[in-house]
């Protein structure tokens, strides 16, 4: 599976990807976001993204195609996004979910009170404003044997 950065064109595929499966997308392309295309053999897989700076990052954004759903790809698609936060120096990941808290909880990150994100996190778009106050709130302290999977 490649993972490359998505830039340009591609952002408007990424939004009609992430509105065709319900997701947040309205503040796609802004400063401090980075997403990412999954291919298989030259074909689109997935994306995924993380926001922000520092020690602390929102994994964001993951959507796998409907036609590659039930194979692997999205616990695939998250060591990548790991591995990658782990190599710049991200101590821990936090995300909001709706639907997909058993499939994090199951790859390590614990579901916490809302109210113990730090700043960063709290203040992103995401947090504040495009996920429900239903979504709920989960993260997972980085480490390398997370990241050499």
């Amino acid at each position: 599976m490649l993972m490359k950065p998505v830039e340009g064109a591609e952002l408007e595929k990424l939004r009609l990807a992430l509105s065709g499966a319900g997701l947040p997308f309205d503040d796609v392309g802004q400063p401090g976001q980075q997403f990412f295309r999954f291919e298989l053999d030259g074909d689109w897989i997935a994306y995924g993204g993380l926001e922000g700076e520092g020690p602390d990052r929102l994994l964001r954004s993951m959507v796998v195609a409907d036609s590659r759903r039930g194979q692997g790809i999205g616990t695939r698609m998250l060591a990548a996004l790991e591995r990658y936060a782990y190599g710049d120096n991200v101590l821990t990941l936090h995300l909001l979910t709706n639907s997909a808290a058993d499939f994090f909880s199951a790859h390590g990150y614990s579901r916490l009170d809302r109210c113990t994100a730090p700043d960063s996190i709290s203040q992103t778009a995401q947090y504040s404003t495009l996920c429900c106050a239903s979504a709920i709130y989960l993260c997972k302290t980085l480490s390398a044997s997370d990241c050499h999977r």
